[in-house]
């Protein structure tokens, strides 16, 4: 199966990580589904036309 998604990784401290979780989780999301959500919402509103 080929797939035209690569993989990003971030390396941030264990509280910053552990609040992430929490707010991802508030919204019955993974941490890895919202990072990629605020990802794509900050290249949509970045990005040059």
């Amino acid at each position: 199966m080929t797939t035209n998604k690569k993989r990003f990784v971030l390396l941030v401290d264990f509280d910053i990580y552990e609040d992430f979780k929490k707010l991802a989780e508030e919204q019955n999301r993974t941490a890895g589904n919202l990072g990629v959500t605020l990802i794509k919402n900050f290249v949509k509103e970045h990005k040059t036309k």
